[in-house]
């Protein structure tokens, strides 16, 4: 026999246990949307575990006497637009236990009909949401902590870039300008180069010469500073008394170390680019 032909009739007291042992609140009321209607005509035993009412206590009433000051009215509203358009509505809002606390409630509202699809009653399926809302406002407010700590470290960031700039420009390029009246044309060009590293010292040139993939040796870090700011090999021979074939090899040594190839690609422009 094909299985799409059985037809099976489900016992009515198998879905009445099923809903009396869910573990999802559940509640019936009539279909009278007006006031004082709709009524609660129904609750199973995990909505007295929900929210410490009684069938008792809460059959015949509206279900709105769950609500109080923190409900949401806007879910209130799309909820009241849903049913009297004859849909289904889920929803997420702050109801409130016997005792007057107040939890998150996530729940399900289903339309039943009958067999002329007219409306009858609302099937209502409730849930405890309390612990998971209450978990992503600590990760918002964590997160809005950190963006707080993260805003703070860059203005702190911007205040010590002022105060290293401010200190650069009032107090060592003056004294620079002193030096350069006294030094060799050598010496000179030596400090055009300091002076130029100063006024660059927020520039991330700094950073890319010394980082763990790079690992320039610190003499190889001071030639490509020099051969950023112009200075042949043959300056930098005499300023760092090394012979030009030393000069060569370094300079070969952090092309390789750059991942240079290109014998086209000016050093130059490339350590000039870096900052």
């Amino acid at each position: 026999m094909d299985g799409q032909d059985v037809k099976y009739k489900v016992d009515e007291k198998l879905l009445a246990a099923a809903v009396l042992f869910s573990e999802d609140a559940i509640m019936i009321t009539d279909a009278q949307l007006d006031l004082p209607g709709p009524f609660i005509i129904y609750v199973n035993p995990a909505f007295t575990r929900l929210t410490g009412y009684k069938p008792e206590e809460v059959l015949g009433r509206n279900p709105r006497f769950l609500q109080g000051a923190n409900t949401d009215l806007r879910v209130l509203k799309r909820l009241r637009v849903n049913l009297h358009q004859g849909g289904v509505f889920y929803g997420l809002a702050i109801n409130y236990r016997k005792d007057g606390s107040e939890f998150w409630m996530e729940w399900h509202i289903e339309p039943i009909r009958n067999d002329k699809g007219e409306i009858t009653h609302y099937l209502a399926i409730q849930r405890d949401a309390t612990a998971r809302i209450e978990a992503q406002q600590t990760i918002e407010q964590k997160n809005s902590a950190l963006k707080e700590i993260l805003s703070q470290i860059e203005m702190e960031k911007i205040k010590f870039k002022e105060s290293v700039v401010s200190n650069v420009e009032e107090v060592l390029l003056p004294a620079l300008k002193k030096l350069r009246r006294k030094g060799t044309p050598l010496d000179k060009k030596y400090l055009d180069v300091l002076e130029k590293n100063l006024k660059d010292l927020t520039s991330s040139f700094g950073i890319n010469v010394t980082g763990k993939k790079i690992q320039l040796s610190p003499r190889e870090i001071e030639i490509a500073n020099l051969i950023k700011n112009g200075l042949s090999s043959k300056d930098i021979c005499e300023m760092l008394h090394l012979s030009f074939k030393t000069i060569e090899t370094h300079r070969n040594k952090i092309r390789k170390k750059f991942q240079i190839v290109n014998k086209q690609v000016n050093l130059v422009s490339y350590l000039q680019s870096l900052t």
